[in-house]
């Protein structure tokens, strides 16, 4: 997976954390303007920010199915009014094989770039790298050799899971 794109979905997915990055059209068009996905002269409206909000929750709950929870039911209906309002365009790429690519216009087009990204780690078999942190739920992509991480950070998230589990393994045989 081209890191670029990794990277840039996981900043897509850490829009929110204490404070919403993207929760207002101000907001959302300085987030995407700056990442060079939109044009300082777009408008942007209150829907288009119900449509980013929904397309990171349904980015966030595949990261949480890819960690062996359920699919949060409603990220088919988010996905599907995002490809709806963008739909991905399969085009002939430059050395001849096909790409994907968003459709649509305006900030549906820019998240529609989310979705596109998405679907090609799909089919590298690399989308199931993106991850929930067990502990606190953040989103990471697991770089381990075999896929088997479970924290966002083994120093932080890790550490209180294993002394969670040690207290209580120590308190059951007491």
């Amino acid at each position: 997976m081209d890191p670029a794109d990794r990277d840039l979905f996981l900043q897509f997915l850490w829009t929110r954390d204490e404070t919403d990055s993207i929760d207002t059209p101000g907001k959302l068009k300085d987030w995407l303007t700056g990442l060079g996905m939109l044009d300082g002269d777009e408008a942007v409206t209150e829907d288009d920010v119900r449509l980013a909000r929904h397309s990171r929750a349904a980015a966030r709950a595949m990261c949480v199915a890819n960690s062996g929870y359920p699919l949060d039911p409603r990220t088919h209906l988010a996905i599907e009014e995002l490809n709806a309002r963008a739909p991905l365009k399969v085009t002939a790429g430059p050395a001849g094989g096909l790409q994907v690519e968003p459709g649509g216009s305006g900030v549906p087009r820019a998240l529609a770039q989310f979705l596109a990204i998405a679907y090609r780690a799909t089919v590298e078999g690399e989308f199931g790298r993106f991850k929930a942190c067990q502990g606190c739920g953040w989103a990471y992509y697991d770089e381990s050799k075999n896929g088997s991480k479970k924290w966002c950070a083994m120093g932080f998230c890790g550490t209180r899971a294993k002394m969670k589990a040690y207290r209580e393994r120590k308190k059951a045989g007491a």
